[in-house]
């Protein structure tokens, strides 16, 4: 296993229970989540792409997204968390 690589995964399952195995689904999963990877590492973090942006901002019918100025906004605060591509 190497440091990108998930140790486990949390499996969401009937009833909000939720456990750790070390593999992605190793039973059926009855709930729309998907299982979550566990690592020993934190993961480096990606910018959000253009179109999460566009569903981010569509969801939020009073902020259009409207140009360089928003995408400037959101890189600068991604850079202040670290988040850089």
């Amino acid at each position: 296993m190497t440091k990108d690589e998930p140790l486990a995964y949390f499996n969401p399952q009937k009833g909000g229970f939720y456990w750790a195995k070390p593999t992605r689904i190793e039973a059926p999963v009855s709930v729309d989540v998907e299982p979550l990877p566990l690592y020993t590492t934190p993961q480096k973090r990606k910018t959000l792409t253009m179109t999460e942006l566009s569903k981010i901002f569509a969801s939020i019918p009073s902020v259009p997204f409207d140009g360089e100025w928003h995408l400037e906004l959101v890189r600068a605060i991604e850079a202040a968390h670290g988040i850089k591509e």
